[in-house]
């Protein structure tokens, strides 16, 4: 039995051994087949691709895949290149617009350097970008120090250099972009100059050549005033040449200084709404003063007034309707005035806002009669020598200076006697001349005929003024002198003297008779009468020389 179990024993064993052989050969064979699967599947694999800032990117790496190196080849000879996180770049500057071949050697794992397959070249041909264009080669810089410049393409640095700057300049940026501003030392406004400009798309890059800028700073701010006249209590408004960044309002200076406040209207135009009036009438007026340099408005282009600049306005012609109003209140006029609706506010803005838009009212007569030429000069709201004569009456009794012309002061001091209830000290008078034979003049007062006498006026070679003129000028006593017709001076002495127009004056004269043309163009009448018209007359008062032909004008 055991004999039997020894052979049993034995041919097992054969029979397993054969079968071992055959398992060890299948293992080593899968090993292989294994390990040769591995090695090609560690061939390193990757993307080459052009992109982004670099000058390539490599994409798609397989497991273990290392760069042993890379270079781009050109005609002029290798490069160098640095990989850095998947992106190559070149180790020294490129020149833009440069054609060739990058190359780059990869590996696989390092266990399986024996491997034949195990390294591999990738390649891509590239061509650098070309160098950005500007858009144009005339530019404006900032008075402050800067200028901006477009580009055709987008730039990621910029070098320049220029006489006036210490060294070549370099500006890099973190990103792409078609619109850089360099820095330049500070010019001032109307200042002008040339810009070497090398740009590169890649910071990698280095420019082919330098394009050349020529850049003018804005030239200095300018302000004026859009209108001349301002209303008495209008606005008033300041424009500027270019659109303000700063306009330093609490340097401006406004005189006279009426209380009020400045706000912008837009980018170059600031007004000033006062609380207050300006003035008292046309030709009041005002100014604003802006200093010059950074203590004044800035513009954003930084330019700023080259000196100070002092805006100046008067207020517009006031209502001629209005004035008169005022004068018949007052009593300087033929005819009084009633108000239509309320009387104004009895306050002096109240007064001043009625200069320029009077209220509604009617003018009556003062008198029953009254010659009629007076009553023809005599138009409301139309300047006539009854309104100028009107002036020149109150002028003389406000101790102004007469000469008809209604000013700030005459608006200002007609204001001022309406709130205190002053009106004129004289009665109304008026003279008429006729010159047809025999020549007489009448004296009205107050609508009465007052005085008729006859007179003398200028000889044919010396005629008196014809028209209306209202007297400017008097005097109690005066030697007049000149030369006759025939060249022979004269020296005559002439009292109660009042001059109409030029040298023509009603005087008194002693003459051996009077009613025919005697004078050098004077209006002369008796000493005594002329005493007595002097009394009744005064600055302002008309005198109607009428022509031959025309009778003395009946009463209407």
């Amino acid at each position: 039995m055991a004999m039997h179990q020894r052979r049993a024993n034995r041919g097992g064993s054969q029979h397993g051994g054969s079968s071992g052989r055959w398992r060890s050969w299948a293992i080593g064979l899968g090993v292989v087949v294994v390990a040769g699967g591995a090695s090609l599947a560690a061939s390193p694999r990757a993307h080459l691709s052009p992109g982004g800032r670099a000058m390539a990117q490599l994409t798609g790496l397989s497991p273990g895949t290392r760069v042993l190196s890379a270079q781009f080849q050109t005609q002029g000879g290798r490069i160098p290149v640095t990989v850095r996180g998947g992106l190559l770049y070149p180790s020294v500057p490129v020149r833009s617009g440069l054609s060739g071949l990058l190359q780059v050697r990869l590996a696989g794992p390092a266990l399986l350097s024996w491997l034949p397959w195990n390294t591999r070249m990738a390649a891509v041909h590239l061509t650098t970008p070309s160098m950005p264009r500007v858009a144009t080669r005339q530019v404006t810089a900032l008075a402050d120090g800067a200028v901006t410049i477009q580009f055709q393409s987008a730039v990621s640095r910029v070098g320049y250099h220029a006489s006036y700057l210490p060294h070549r300049q370099v500006k890099v940026f973190s990103g792409p972009r078609r619109t850089v501003t360099l820095d330049l030392p500070p010019t001032g406004p109307g200042s002008q100059g040339v810009l070497d400009i090398e740009a590169v798309a890649r910071p990698w890059e280095r420019g082919a050549e330098f394009q050349q800028i020529h850049w003018t700073t804005m030239p200095y701010l300018t302000a004026r005033r859009p209108v001349a006249h301002v209303n008495a209590t209008g606005q008033l408004l300041v424009q500027f040449s270019q659109p303000i960044q700063f306009a330093n309002l609490k340097a401006w200076r406004i005189s006279p200084a009426v209380p009020g406040s400045w706000h912008r209207e837009n980018a170059d135009t600031f007004v000033f709404q006062p609380s207050g009036p300006w003035g008292f009438g046309p030709g009041a007026g005002v100014s604003v003063t802006l200093p010059s340099g950074s203590h004044g408005p800035m513009a954003e282009s930084g330019s700023y007034l080259k000196q100070a600049v002092t805006l100046s306005w008067t207020t517009p012609p006031g209502s001629v309707l209005r004035l008169q109003q005022l004068l018949a209140e007052e009593g300087y006029l033929p005819v009084f005035w009633r108000p239509a609706g309320s009387p104004a506010v009895h306050t002096v803005s109240a007064q001043v806002a009625t200069i320029n838009q009077p209220p509604a009212g009617t003018f009556l007569w003062k008198y029953a009669h009254l010659p009629r030429p007076l009553k023809a000069l005599w138009v409301p709201g139309q300047m006539s020598p009854v309104t100028e004569g009107a002036i020149m009456q109150f002028e003389r009794a406000n101790g102004l200076p007469v000469d008809g012309i209604a000013g700030p002061a005459v608006w200002k001091a007609l204001i001022m006697d309406q709130l205190a209830g002053r009106s004129s000290p004289d009665g109304y008078s008026y003279i008429s001349v006729t010159e047809g034979l025999p020549q007489t003049l009448e004296l009205w007062v107050n609508g009465k005929l007052t005085l008729k006498t006859l007179t003398n006026t200028g000889i044919p070679a010396t005629p008196t003024y014809l028209g209306t003129f209202p007297i400017y000028e008097r005097l109690p006593f005066q030697v007049m002198k000149g030369k006759n017709p025939n060249g022979v001076p004269y020296a005559d002495p002439v009292y109660w003297i009042n001059y109409f127009k030029g040298g023509d004056a009603v005087h008194g004269f002693v003459r051996q008779s009077y009613g025919f043309p005697q004078s050098l163009g004077c209006v002369e009448v008796p000493p005594s009468v002329a005493h007595a018209i002097y009394r009744d007359v005064h600055y302002g008062t008309l005198v109607t020389v009428n022509p031959p032909g025309v009778p003395p004008a009946p009463a209407t």
